[in-house]
């Protein structure tokens, strides 16, 4: 289903102080009980999708646990519950919801940010209700289609479409990835495609702020940071996608060769290193996608900012190089041409020598405090102006990116490691609570046995007890009481009109029902009974166990990536801002230059077989065993 963005809630957001977000197993515990978890009346009639067991199964990522949800109209929503908290989310939200919905593109749902959306062990936390998109992930469709080139090269059109108007309306989606685009065909049997997750969604109105996150990190840029926050933020992973659905197109082989179920294609190391990746090198002999696939490899090392569109890149005007991505081996650390002078290091030297001699003027002229004025102001603007051109630059961009990623990882595994231990208390409480479940179970088939026999008796029956008239059967049936069953105390007590010593004959009345029938309940539940509410408690334990283990392979892999970033980052050159003040005005590269040929072409043999089965390695392992990006010639300089 397609729906427009619809603006958010306008109440204020809460001023949530910082605090442990509720893990996954704790949100799916409180959705047991929609009505009392949601505020929005659509979600507390809502339904939300069980597993095996009856609990609510979500969908849960790095950052947000997702839970779908039907009302009794059959309208299908989500229920998106975050883990963490992030800066004026509400803000952006509404300034997301208010663009989305003049642009009126037919890519996005419709959602409603509620900053008290859910209630929690008695707390609130923000929500996100949004309208259900049909489709299939993206990976999941191209994966589908594999024998279908006819459908990927549509599926490859329909997406330089929907870049081309999503960057013509101002709007860059911040987290282009196979999770996040979903696929469905259309009424003329061409894919459809809908967007979903706006959290790092840019509009214009956001102009200045910084990203709340970077995105999947094996679709963007390797150098984007928090500080990459604009219509551009697109372009990167949007090339990638279209040259892995072309590819695709022509050799479907790939997907077995390079599918993780977590990519399309590509992964972080092709990124990072692109001289060094058997699939850029694959994907450089199909002719028909050689301009693409090597705008692409000169992209990964070109400033995210600086990045021409799809259509450029499509119709031949972009900037991008067209460095071949294989070459002549050279010398690793063969020196290259120093770039010429341009931007900051071209007026560097002749700005900073114009402050001195004006100050020193003012000086002279004017008067010692003056001339001390000028000096600190040129200082401080000259020093604003060399530190914007030190971040700027690929390897501090790089390196901040990897401190970034670190940092990310780190903070997941504690979110981990938190829904771990509460795992450990569920399945704790569930062994401790059998004997309790016993007899909540017994008290049960009590009740229901109780039930069968007094539903027998019907309300006119009490006409015979002393006291009780015709009238009063009357206002009974009125408040829906039919039978002694449903005469309980609250139910009698909250008839209107019905006077305390009617009530109390009336209680009475069910009452002795209840005593006759005492001897006929059980008093221990059935064999059956009995076995059935034990294989519950194993198939819930079972659940469990099976959550933890995935928990911890999730821990692990987020280690894994964590140590990949470190080796990366390690294998960065080192740039001070010293170093960089000395060279500005010499040799250093301009974050817009194209990037030179490689140096190191791929290994000979490192592309992997057709028979070879297994995906890709994605761990630190995998980045240790290719050559490093130090070896790039983008960052020879910084070695010689």
């Amino acid at each position: 289903m397609t729906a427009r963005a619809t603006r958010p809630l306008q109440s204020s957001p809460s001023k949530i102080p910082r605090r442990d977000f509720p893990t996954p197993s704790a949100y799916q515990e409180a959705l047991q009980h929609p009505a009392d978890a949601f505020a929005d009346e659509a979600l507390r009639r809502a339904t939300p999708r069980t597993g095996p067991l009856g609990l609510p199964r979500p969908a849960t990522g790095s950052f947000a646990a997702v839970f779908p949800m039907t009302t009794p109209e059959g309208r299908r929503l989500v229920a998106k519950c975050f883990l963490a908290e992030a800066p004026d989310q509400h803000k952006r939200y509404r300034a997301v919801a208010d663009h989305l919905a003049e642009a009126d593109l037919p890519y996005t749902v419709g959602f409603d940010y509620q900053p008290k959306g859910i209630r929690v062990n008695g707390a609130a936390f923000p929500l996100l209700k949004m309208d259900w998109a049909e489709g299939a992930p993206l990976n999941r469709y191209a994966r589908e289609h594999l024998d279908d080139p006819t459908a990927l090269e549509a599926l490859a059109q329909a997406w330089a479409e929907m870049l081309a108007a999503l960057e013509e309306a101002g709007i860059a989606h911040g987290d282009l990835q196979h999770g996040n685009a979903l696929v469905a065909e259309g009424e003329d049997e061409k894919p459809k495609l809908h967007l979903v997750d706006y959290d790092t969604t840019f509009v214009p109105a956001l102009d200045g702020k910084k990203s709340s996150e970077v995105g999947h990190r094996n679709y963007q840029h390797p150098d984007r940071t928090e500080d990459d926050f604009g219509p551009h933020l697109d372009r990167f992973p949007g090339l990638a996608v279209y040259v892995a659905l072309r590819a695709l197109a022509r050799r479907p082989g790939l997907w077995d060769r390079y599918d993780t179920s977590e990519n399309l294609l590509f992964r972080t190391a092709d990124l990072y290193d692109p001289s060094a990746s058997p699939l850029f090198a694959e994907l450089d002999k199909i002719d028909p996608l050689a301009d693409e696939v090597r705008a692409l490899y000169a992209a990964c090392h070109r400033a995210p900012e600086a990045l021409p569109s799809l259509e450029d890149v499509r119709s031949g005007t972009s900037d991008l190089g067209a460095a071949p991505v294989r070459g002549a081996r050279t010398p690793r650390r063969s020196r290259r041409p120093a770039p010429s002078r341009k931007g900051r290091a071209r007026w560097f030297a002749p700005t900073a020598a114009l402050g001195v001699a004006l100050a020193t003027a003012l000086g002279a002229l004017v008067s010692l405090v003056a001339g001390g004025v000028a000096l600190v102001l040129a200082g401080a603007g000259l020093s604003g102006w060399a530190a914007r051109g030190y971040r700027r630059q690929p390897v501090v961009r790089r390196r901040r990116r990897l401190r970034q990623e670190q940092a990310r990882y780190a903070e997941q595994v504690r979110a981990l490691q938190r829904e771990e231990e509460a795992l450990r208390n569920k399945r704790q409480a569930v062994r401790s609570r059998r004997e309790e479940r016993r007899a909540e179970r017994l008290s049960e088939v009590r009740e229901e046995a109780l039930r069968d026999r007094l539903k027998h008796h019907f309300i006119g029956e009490v006409r015979g007890v002393e006291g009780l008239t015709h009238r009063t059967v009357v206002r009974l049936r009125a408040a829906g009481i039919r039978t002694a069953y449903e005469a309980t105390p609250e139910a009698v007590d909250a008839v209107s009109r019905l006077g305390s010593a009617a009530a109390a004959r009336l209680r009475q009345w069910r009452a002795a029902l209840v005593k006759q029938y005492a001897p006929e309940l059980p008093e221990a539940l059935s064999p059956a009974q009995t076995r059935r509410l034990r294989r519950y408690a194993e198939r819930r334990l079972e659940q469990i166990d099976e959550e933890t283990a995935r928990t911890r392979r999730k821990i692990e892999a987020h280690r894994a990536e964590r140590a990949d970033a470190e080796a990366r980052a390690a294998a960065l050159p080192e740039l001070s801002p010293a170093r960089y003040l000395l060279r500005l005005d010499s040799s250093l590269p301009s974050p817009e230059d194209a990037p030179p040929a490689p140096t190191v072409p791929p290994p000979t043999g490192s592309t992997p077989s057709a028979a070879d089965d297994s995906p890709a390695p994605t761990t630190a392992s995998a980045s240790r065993d290719s050559p490093k990006q130090a070896s790039s010639a983008w960052y020879d300089w910084q070695r010689e």
